[in-house]
């Protein structure tokens, strides 16, 4: 009883904005965001946590593609993580995010090294995490990767290419580590 009391004090304090999101489950909750951008192009599952000071940005790219952040129920999304979409970047459920991570599916292009990098047009790829991922503290998903099922990323790592279902990577840039096994359960190691 006292949680669902805790659950409605907070979703009568933060009303004004959860309205600004495209879609916020009302078991989920963020705790002093510290920017959002095209907000209304985020939807937030069931049971989503996302504590202080996550930037999340939808950005505009041309009128007719429209960019969106899907985040699946049950995530856990820890403090100071930057998400950006320029596309469509999904983040299935029950994945976890720990804090000081950087999730894109846009950069800048270098194709004209004349012009100021933050003047040259954005780059868009696909950028997805599966089902029941762990993103380590600090670690960088770059734009183009797809995280697998059940994945787990090392602590300061940067993801330049796919990380398959149930393998561990780490490094800069993230090298495969282990794979499990889910005949023997047990990790093995590459």
């Amino acid at each position: 009883m006292v949680e669902l009391i805790k659950k409605l004090y907070h979703m009568i304090m933060w009303l004004p904005l959860y309205r600004k999101f495209g879609y916020f489950h009302w078991s989920s909750y963020i705790i002093k965001p510290m920017r959002l951008i095209g907000a209304k192009r985020i939807k937030v599952g069931k049971n989503v946590s996302i504590l202080n000071n996550a930037r999340m940005e939808c950005v505009p790219v041309s009128n007719d593609q429209k960019s969106e952040i899907l985040i699946g129920d049950g995530t856990s999304i820890e403090q100071n993580v930057h998400i950006i979409a320029g596309n469509r970047l999904v983040i299935e459920k029950n994945v976890t995010i720990s804090a000081f991570v950087y999730i894109a599916d846009t950069g800048h292009s270098l194709d004209n090294m004349e012009v100021d990098v933050m003047k040259q047009p954005l780059e868009i790829k696909k950028t997805r995490i599966k089902e029941g991922a762990f993103i380590g503290i600090g670690a960088r998903i770059m734009p183009g990767v797809t995280i697998g099922k059940h994945a787990v990323i090392g602590a300061n790592s940067v993801v330049t290419k796919d990380v398959g279902d149930y393998t561990m990577v780490a490094g800069v840039p993230a090298k495969v580590l282990k794979v499990y096994d889910r005949e023997t359960k047990e990790w093995i190691k590459e």
